[in-house]
């Protein structure tokens, strides 16, 4: 489990988001502008920087995809491995520029070549780390398509655990969040697609504070922007975190356009909310039964779901 000493961790962190406009039908420009990013995001002084979910990976329905219920020769030849082509060019700029990255892509199962996931790589100075895949698909473009991953790890940096989180299992599902920060997840992240839906990048603002205040957890989401191929993306990337004595802020926001949002996190304030909602220890400690009871219900909850 990452430590969350803050003796051992830095202070300050500034994080970056990107609202991502690059087109997801040509996978070589996407690339391009990812690491013209970074780049750019190295240069305002960002230790870790974010791009949203499949900004390398094709969006839309695969009428292909749909009539197989399962990825089409086009989407296998298009996805990587991790470590692969891509996912190595960005960690060798990242290497170069002492930056992290997160980069939603679609991967491919190292095991079995015709398995997809919709996942996230994340990349250190020092090398990949490892890919969240996606646990929750919702709908059929991606169910047709990817396979759901099976677990939440939490990734351990210079910077604090990271947790991520893919959209979906972001939105409507808050208990990821909790077991995220339980496990150590000081900064949950979440490359996300969210459409242009009515007050999308509104909603998308509420969800990300609420999950920084429910967690005393830094939360960043980054979103694609722009119309592609009759696909509406809302932008709004967000950066939010608690800051003693305030449970939650808005650190930065972006409007529609293509951008890069910046923000540093003062994590001595929220280690003063820790000092006094010291919820991790509580949730384990004297409130472990409770904690139980939950998992418990939400196990039976299952067990009827699949009977």
């Amino acid at each position: 489990m990452p430590s969350n000493d803050p003796s051992a961790l830095p202070s300050l962190v500034t994080i970056g988001c990107v609202n991502f406009g690059a087109d997801p039908d040509d996978l070589a420009a996407s690339l391009a502008a990812i690491l013209d990013w970074v780049r750019k995001a190295a240069r305002q002084g960002c230790d870790l920087v974010v791009f949203p979910e499949l900004a390398l990976g094709r969006w839309g329905r695969c009428d292909g995809c749909a009539a197989a219920h399962a990825p089409c020769p086009r989407h296998l030849a298009e996805a990587e491995v991790v470590p692969g082509p891509s996912t190595l060019a960005i960690a060798a700029l990242a290497a170069e520029l002492d930056i992290h990255v997160i980069v939603g892509m679609s991967e491919t199962d190292p095991d079995d070549p015709t398995v997809l996931y919709n996942a996230a790589a994340v990349i250190a100075p020092d090398g990949i780390l490892g890919t969240y895949r996606k646990v929750h698909l919702g709908i059929p473009l991606e169910t047709d398509r990817f396979t759901p991953g099976s677990e939440l790890p939490v990734f351990d940096t210079r910077l604090g655990g990271i947790g991520v989180q893919i959209c979906y299992d972001f939105y409507n599902n808050p208990e990821m969040s909790r077991i995220l920060a339980q496990k150590g997840a000081r900064i949950l992240v979440n490359p996300t697609g969210r459409g242009d839906l009515p007050r999308g990048r509104d909603n998308l603002r509420r969800m990300t504070l609420v999950r920084a205040e429910e967690n005393l957890a830094v939360a960043a989401s980054s979103n694609r922007c722009g119309d592609r191929h009759g696909s509406a993306w809302a932008g709004g990337s967000v950066i939010a975190c608690p800051a003693y004595p305030g449970f939650g802020e808005v650190i930065a926001v972006a409007d529609e356009s293509e951008q890069l949002i910046v923000g540093t996190v003062n994590f001595d304030k929220i280690a003063a909310w820790n000092d006094v909602l010291p919820w991790r220890d509580w949730r384990m400690g004297g409130q472990a039964g409770a904690t139980r009871l939950v998992a418990d219900e939400f196990a039976a909850l299952a067990d009827k779901a699949e009977s």
